[in-house]
């Protein structure tokens, strides 16, 4: 069966990323324009800024390279900047731009190296205190050289993957059936206690890592991209 020039497209829109990251991609692009023109050119600079950030908080759905290049060339065509001022902005930050291309490529091709640590943590230490340090130190060390965004966005990914597997189990399904672990109307009643304190333990996690990378992001010149602005103006550790 041919598909017409409009599917092709929008299906390898973006790649294999999911489509509900699509349509938001979309939504977005559709969205600026009306926001610039019609509401205020300050609030759409504005929701440009967080549409940067959503795209690089989850690159671990998609390389944040196309969606952000897509929101950049959009803000041009429309007004938003000229691509003059966006050359000055390039040469006079073309340190930060680079230390950004280092981690989020750097985190997105260390994905599966990351998981695997993660991972072995959980399951290897007994203790719950110990556990939630680990988190809380690998994610200051990451962070103090890779993005926060990413590496917090990786330990997630590890969260929820070891809730889907323990909501599977804790329903009564076998590896191979289908589940959503969205939902816990399959849940038997004497196993919600559990969930919800399995619940608890991961929101522990997490906000042990979540502090974790944002004191590491703090901890060196390279941490974060401001780091480098900063340290840049007042001429620390930039040579």
């Amino acid at each position: 069966m041919q598909q017409s020039f409009m599917s092709a497209f929008y299906k390898n829109f973006l790649g294999k990323s999911p489509e509900w990251y699509k349509l938001a991609i979309i939504a977005f692009l559709v969205i600026n324009p009306i926001l610039f023109f019609v509401i205020s050119p300050y609030i759409a600079g504005q929701a440009l800024v967080v549409e940067f950030i959503f795209t690089l908080a989850m690159a671990l759905k998609c390389y944040p390279l196309q969606p952000g290049g897509l929101l950049a060339i959009e803000a041009v065509f429309i007004g938003m900047t000229s691509p003059d001022q966006v050359m000055h902005e390039m040469v006079i930050n073309i340190e930060v731009i680079l230390l950004l291309i280092f981690m989020v490529a750097g985190i997105y091709f260390m994905k599966s190296l990351l998981l695997f640590l993660f991972t072995k943590i959980v399951t290897n230490v007994r203790s719950k205190t110990l556990v939630s340090l680990l988190f809380c130190f690998s994610g200051a060390f990451l962070s103090a050289f890779l993005d926060a965004l990413t590496v917090i966005a990786v330990i997630i990914s590890v969260a929820v993957g070891f809730y889907s597997v323990y909501h599977k189990v804790a329903s009564g399904k076998e590896p191979e059936h289908d589940h959503d672990h969205s939902h816990d109307n399959q849940m038997p009643d004497y196993n919600r206690n559990d969930l919800r304190e399995f619940r608890g333990y991961l929101r522990n996690l997490l906000m042990h890592a979540a502090v974790g990378t944002a004191l590491g992001g703090v901890c060196t010149i390279v941490g974060e991209p401001q780091n480098l602005i900063i340290g840049q103006q007042v001429k620390l550790g930039i040579h």
